[in-house]
This record gives structure tokens, C-alpha cells and sequence, in this order.
């Protein structure tokens, strides 16, 4: 592959890492009056501790992933430990946004314990899998100084990028499932059933599945389409895959935060229509008062 193909596709890979941040960067503009009236005010819980890991675990990464992508003259020696750092804070990130995803599941199968324990022990099976391939593909990581003038940061030289694929085909199927059973419950349990809140939660999870399928899906092929540079220039295989997982990060974030806003919001609003037709109730009482004997003789 000739040299400019290569910083051409180094390129594109700086200009998806910050469309990535930036993505996100947008997204909290929208959403962080909705996070400071319907989550810095809550009571601490699971959801609110998962909300603000998932919100925020996106500081850590996106930081040291441009830095990773776009610093110059970085030391080869410092390289694999920033790799390392960007790819355990957004495996905890992407982890966490997956046990919303099983709770919202939770939530619409009526609290089935069953669904929740098979969920969960799908969840942490993936999770082990992950870890082990991770640590394996630091050990075939080779990092060197560029070999080309146009590109900063680090360079991975090689690594081994078959193991990649598998993580993603994980969350390919562990996505899939969970969006079966969804559509199974949607089908034989609430078709008939009018609620705010469950239609939120189906619109959410059906948009949730859509979009971080298509990312998983198109890093497969991406990994393994042949246009990628062969073992003289895997590397770039490698550091395509680098960008994707910083995208995907970035979306479960993003989604996996608004399903639990958007859950806060049906409650809001749910609380402030019983408080007004409580109120409406109080107003009828009062003005159906009978007077009192004394004033009538």
C-alpha cells in the first residue's frame, strides 16, 4: 500500500475520532438540563450510579484517544499503556451502558427474575470473553515510530486484529437477543397495553438496537474487508478498529443515558398529572361544601 493511501486512511481515522467527541459533546448540550432536574437532585440508586458512569465515563476516553491519535512525537514506550488506558475505560463504559440495556429489559418483562438472572450471567460471560481476547491483543501489539511523516501520534505497527472481531460479534448477538425478547414481549404481552412508559422504553430499545447494530456490524466488516492493508501494514487494520470502538462508545453513552432520562421524564410528568387531577378533585370537594344548619334557620 502506497504511503499517502496509508496517512489518507490514518486521516480518516483522526476525523472519526473527532466527530465521535463532538457527537457527544452535542449531546450533552441537549440533555444536561434534563440530567440536572431529573438526576442531580434524585435520591443516589443504581440507575442514577449507572446513569452518571455511562454519562461520564466518556470524559476519560475521548480525552486520550485524540491525545493517542493526534499528539505529536508521543514515546513508542508510553503508547501501549495509553492504548491500554483508552481501551479498559471504554470497555467499563460500553459495559455499563449493556446492564441499562438488561434493566430496561427488567423492567418491560414485569420484573421476571429468570429474564433478569440469564441476562446478566449473558452479560458477565461476554464481559470474560472480552477481558481475555483484550489482553491478548496487547500482547501481539507492536508499536514503532511512524514511518511516515504525516502521521502524529502513536503507530501501531501491528497486532493481531482477527481477535477484534470477536467483541463485536458479541455484542452483535447479545444485542440481538435481548432485542428478540423484547419484541417477544412486546408481541404476546403488552400489545394491548396503552402506557407511556412502556412505549418509551420499546422506542428506545428498538432505536438503541438499530443503531449499535449497524456500528457493530459495520466493524466486522470493516476488520475483515479485505481493502485493509495486509500483514506489511496491519497495523492500520488495528488502529480502524481503535476508531470504531471510540464510536461505539460514544453511542452507548449517548443512548443508554436518554433511555434513563427519558424514563425520568414519563415519571415526572406521570407525578405531575396525578398531583393536578388530585388538586382538580380538591376544588370540586370544596365547592360542593353544603351549608350548615344554623346559617339556614
Amino acid at each position: 500500500m502506497e504511503n499517502t493511501t496509508v496517512v489518507y486512511y490514518y486521516q480518516i481515522v483522526r476525523y472519526m475520532q473527532v466527530s465521535s467527541a463532538m457527537l457527544w459533546v452535542y449531546d450533552y448540550i441537549l440533555t444536561i438540563n434534563r440530567e440536572v432536574s431529573l438526576i442531580w437532585g434524585s435520591q443516589w440508586s443504581l440507575m442514577k450510579i449507572l446513569f452518571l458512569v455511562s454519562r461520564y465515563s466518556a470524559v476519560v476516553d475521548l480525552p486520550m484517544a485524540l491525545y493517542y491519535s493526534m499528539a505529536p512525537h508521543i514515546a513508542v514506550k508510553h503508547c501501549s499503556r495509553l492504548h491500554e488506558a483508552i481501551s479498559w475505560s471504554i470497555f467499563v463504559g460500553i459495559s455499563v451502558a449493556e446492564v441499562i440495556l438488561v434493566v430496561r429489559t427488567y423492567a418491560l418483562s414485569g420484573c421476571n427474575r429468570y429474564a433478569l438472572f440469564i441476562f446478566l450471567f449473558l452479560w458477565a460471560s461476554g464481559n470474560c470473553v472480552c477481558i481475555v481476547l483484550v489482553v491478548l491483543f496487547f500482547r501481539s501489539a507492536v508499536y514503532e515510530p511512524s514511518p511516515f511523516a504525516g502521521i502524529p501520534g502513536c503507530y501501531l505497527a501491528a497486532g493481531n486484529r482477527v481477535i477484534l472481531t470477536v467483541p463485536f460479534i458479541l455484542v452483535l448477538v447479545y444485542d440481538t437477543i435481548i432485542m428478540a425478547y423484547t419484541l417477544w414481549l412486546g408481541i404476546n404481552k403488552h400489545r394491548h397495553l396503552k402506557s407511556p412508559l412502556k412505549n418509551i422504553l420499546y422506542r428506545d430499545g428498538i432505536t438503541y438496537y438499530i443503531v449499535l447494530f449497524a456500528t457493530s456490524l459495520l466493524n466486522v466488516l470493516i476488520l475483515e474487508s479485505p481493502i485493509l492493508p495486509q500483514p506489511a501494514t496491519q497495523g492500520l487494520g488495528t488502529h480502524v478498529f481503535f476508531f470504531l470502538l471510540v464510536f461505539l462508545s460514544v453511542m452507548h453513552s449517548v443512548l443508554s443515558t436518554r433511555i434513563i432520562l427519558h424514563i425520568r421524564d414519563v415519571e415526572r410528568w406521570t407525578r405531575m398529572e396525578s398531583t393536578a387531577v388530585l388538586s382538580e378533585t380538591d376544588i370540586v370537594f370544596r365547592e360542593t361544601r353544603y351549608p350548615s344548619r344554623s346559617n339556614t334557620t
